[in-house]
């Protein structure tokens, strides 16, 4: 079980945002989600997550056109992606992210990634 590991959701879809916060607290981890790329980055202005689970496709900034800034911005959180774009698969963002998942696969393994990285 986590112990004061903090772990941000950047997703537009809130009902995904809200049952992983469910989860992962439930779990011991503490969970904030965001809805866009420009909250996120406000948000890692004054918070050091361990992990980032990030949406590659959102309104406004999404995932994709942030993900080397996060990279720069907060150099020590692991980054997740967790899309619904299962294109993206092989795509540098997956390579180069610490784990890829497609949503509605099964969200045990997203859970198991998150404890295994923080």
């Amino acid at each position: 079980m986590a112990t004061n590991k903090k772990v941000v959701i950047a997703d537009d879809n809130k009902e995904i945002c809200d049952l992983i916060v469910d989860i992962l607290g439930g779990s011991g981890f503490s969970v904030d989600s965001v809805y866009n790329g420009y909250e996120l980055l406000t948000y890692l202005e004054s918070n050091n997550p361990s992990v980032i689970i990030l949406d590659l496709m959102m309104p406004e900034k999404n995932g994709l056109s942030i993900f080397d800034t996060l990279k720069q911005v907060s150099p020590y959180s692991r980054i997740i992606i967790y899309t619904g774009y299962r294109e993206y698969q092989g795509s540098i963002y997956a390579r180069t992210a610490d784990r890829f998942f497609v949503k509605g696969e099964n969200i045990d393994d997203l859970i198991s990634a998150v404890e295994e990285l923080s």
